[in-house]
Formats: C-alpha cells, structure tokens, sequence
C-alpha cells in the first residue's frame, strides 16, 4: 500500500498557497496513491476549504482520500455566535460532500491497515526547558508583543488542557475499537505528538510559543501501542521523517509561500508531498 502525506496547505493565506494546489494535484496523480492523507491546515475559512477539498475530489484520484482539521480548520471566524466544535462538526459534514474520510470521526482501515486521527491540541506540555513561565502565562498566549492567533480564533467550550486529554482519548477510544481487526495503525494528528519533532532555538519569544506545537499525550498512544508504525502530522511547517523508538513519525508541510518557490510550484508541489509503503 503506498502512502501520501500533505498538510499545511493554508490556501487563504497567499496566492501561491491556492495556485499549488494543482500542482499537488498532479504530484498525487503521478506517485500513483493508494491513500492520500491530510493533516490540517487547509484554510481558515469555510468556502476555502471547501473549495480545497472539492479540488481533489473533482480531480477523479484513483486513491481514498482522509483527513484530520488543523487549528486554523476550526478557526470559528464565520459568525460570532460559531463555536470550534461546531466548526469541526461542519468540517466533517464537507469532508463526506468532497469524498474525504474525516478520520476525526471514525478509523479508516484498509488492507489490515488502520487509520486512526484526531485534530489533538496541546497542555504546554511542549514548553521549553530553561524558563520559568507559569501555565496561566502560556494559556495568555502572548509574549512581547507577539500573539498566537488560536487566542483569538480558537473558540473551545473548555481549556487547552481539557481540550488536549478529550482528543488524546477518542484517538485512545479509536485505536483501542480496531486493534484487533489489524496489523498495523498509522496514527495521523495535526498537531505535534513528539518533543524531538519541535525546533526549540533558545530565543523568545520563538521558544514560548512551542508550548502549543502539541502534547506528550498523543506521543504516548503511539508509543504504547504496538500496532501503531507510524505517526503522521503538520503544525511545525518543517518538514521531518525520524524514528522515535519504534514509531516513524513524518510531517509533510507546505507552509507560508510568501515567495515563489525557487525551484518553482510543480516541483515543490512534488517535494512536499511524502510518499511511503507499508
């Protein structure tokens, strides 16, 4: 079964974001998918996104097609009164419309292959090392001048804390309901579920804003369960393949295109996407 690997797309955010988007077409036409993942961050706004997904689905792939929103998917910017559950609730229904698998909402499995996602969150579990920021400091999620914009977007019922341990336990509750039938489980989040993926520089307020990169929570479901071979996720716009003790955790950005690429559009497109077999 051959893999592919996309996320972070953010196609409302620049022109060149959008105009990839055929050319990461053709990538997955050529690498020949069996299944093609997404791991959040498409677009902030609802038309966006939905004209993302449509994209792909009016493009006739041969391959399944799953997905997993990321913290600017759930962005509740449409009305005031839109909560982000209710952005994920929507999120899903477009998802079913443009024959994606919203794996938040249940596994996938093929082939004895299990997909297992969540959008996750993050606890500051992630908060750098060496100082001395207080956990009500990091839930301001503001330092010198500088905000991360879920502060202002992200509209959950509860803390970042209960948010992190009520996604950590669907994905528990999901790996747990396919174990048996499968001999494998890739795991896919948005968010960054191991520390050794996070870039820390020993700077602020770079260092500070880490703490919302993910949690230890979802590194551990990998860890812990020896079916899972792969974990797959965005968030950090840098692209990673290493091994975490059993575990082969990849994250396959495309990131902010403030400048065209200098090897061009159809080749970054290409590079981008990562392609694996299991």
């Amino acid at each position: 079964m051959k893999i592919g690997l996309i996320s972070d797309l953010h196609t409302d955010v620049t022109p060149l974001n959008s105009a990839i988007v055929p050319h990461l077409i053709d990538a997955v036409k050529a690498a020949q998918l069996d299944i093609l993942v997404f791991a959040g961050d498409l677009a902030r706004h609802l038309v966006q996104l939905s004209e993302t997904l449509n994209a792909f689905q009016i493009a006739d792939l041969t391959c399944e097609k799953l997905f997993v929103p990321g913290n600017h998917d759930i962005w509740a910017i449409e009305t005031p009164d839109v909560t982000s559950e209710r952005k994920c609730e929507i999120i899903s229904t477009l998802c079913y419309a443009c024959g994606f698998h919203p794996l938040m909402d249940e596994p996938f499995v093929k082939e004895q292959v299990g997909f297992c996602g969540t959008i996750g969150w993050y606890d500051y579990s992630f908060a750098p090392e060496g100082y001395d920021f207080s956990d009500a400091q990091y839930a301001e999620k503001e330092l010198m001048g500088a905000v991360w914009n879920d502060k202002r977007y992200a509209k959950w019922s509860e803390t970042d804390s209960v948010v992190a341990r009520r996604f950590e336990a669907e994905l528990r509750a999901q790996i747990a309901s396919v174990r048996d039938d499968v001999s494998r489980i890739i795991v896919v989040t948005h968010h960054v579920p191991f520390r050794e993926c996070i870039e820390y520089r020993g700077e602020l307020p770079w260092d500070f804003f880490r703490a919302f990169m993910g949690s230890k929570g979802l590194g551990t479901l990998c860890l812990e369960e020896q079916r899972v071979t792969h974990a797959l996720f965005g968030h950090t716009h840098q692209a990673l393949d290493m091994k975490i003790r059993d575990t082969r955790a990849i994250c396959a950005p495309v990131g902010y295109l403030q400048e065209k690429p200098t090897v061009g559009l159809r080749d970054y497109a290409t590079q981008c996407l990562t392609c694996f077999e299991v």
